[in-house]
């Protein structure tokens, strides 16, 4: 009867048990804010790219090689590979006056295996801009 009081009476394993649990967590939400972190940066790279490239296109009257220079250099400056980058500008080619739009599509890839065991391996990113085309033909 004693020995059944003490194995009753065993604290032993319960600090195993939560500090296992804690770390769990700890791990859990270290990864995510990491994760968190270079999401946020991809999403900042590609607003500015698109800002930069509607600036152009509004100085240069459209979808110039300038313009589209300007992005590819403006996302790998980022770190950003152009080429995983779906761009949309439209018109191609604008007067004084004219709406032109720059959108940016984007798969951004999970870096941690924690993070992409929840959320996946890609979050789609979407950037846009508008501007008015400051352009005048000679």
């Amino acid at each position: 009867m004693r020995l059944m009081t003490n194995l009753l009476d065993d604290d032993s394993g319960q600090a195993l048990v939560e500090f296992s649990l804690v770390v769990f967590l700890l791990v859990v939400i270290l990864f995510s804010i990491l994760e968190g972190g270079l999401l946020i940066n991809a999403q900042t790279v590609l607003t500015s790219a698109a800002r930069e490239t509607a600036r152009v296109c509004a100085v240069e009257g459209g979808r110039t090689h300038g313009a589209l220079q300007r992005l590819r250099e403006s996302l790998e400056a980022g770190g950003i590979d152009p080429d995983d980058v779906t761009a949309l500008i439209s018109p191609g080619q604008a007067i004084y006056g004219t709406t032109i739009r720059v959108e940016l599509h984007y798969e951004y890839r999970v870096v941690s295996p924690v993070v992409r065991a929840i959320v996946g391996n890609t979050i789609p990113l979407t950037s846009k801009a508008v501007t008015r085309s400051e352009f005048v033909p000679r």
